[in-house]
């Protein structure tokens, strides 16, 4: 049993690593892109963009910032989660006759949904501002 606790929780902090390295990832280069790219459009009067070409920055900028948002959210529901869960837990350490369900809960499927949202926001965002890119330098 305890080799089983022991598996259990190595896998959980392998997904918990693997979870926050994504985060990381999605902040670090959205933001990063976000950044250079807003210089480079709004601080050159050179470039000029059609208006298709500037509805496709426009959506690839709100998508980048859509993804990073959510990703926070992500992170701050996986912490209240986990502190509920840690509370509960914490009850029926000192009452062994208390009992909670553990099943995924709403928090569980929130943090799903908006994960794959925010995943799909950052790679619609980056590919969307790197076709702006490509089309500004073919141009």
């Amino acid at each position: 049993m305890a080799d089983a606790l022991e598996q259990f929780n190595q896998h959980q902090m392998d997904t918990r690593n693997r979870l926050n390295f994504l985060i990381q990832s999605v902040l670090l280069l959205g933001g990063g892109a976000l950044t250079a790219s807003i210089a480079v459009f709004t601080g050159s009067r050179d470039i000029q963009l059609s208006d298709s070409l500037a509805s496709t920055l426009g959506l690839a900028w709100w998508g980048l910032v859509a993804s990073m948002c959510l990703a926070i959210v992500v992170v701050a529901t996986v912490l209240l989660r986990d502190y509920w869960f840690a509370e509960k837990w914490r009850k029926q350490l000192d009452d062994p006759a208390y009992s909670f369900d553990d099943s995924p809960g709403i928090a569980d499927f929130a943090i799903i949904a908006l994960g794959l949202i925010s995943l799909v926001c950052f790679l619609g965002g980056f590919v969307s501002l790197a076709y702006v890119a490509t089309q500004v330098i073919i141009a």
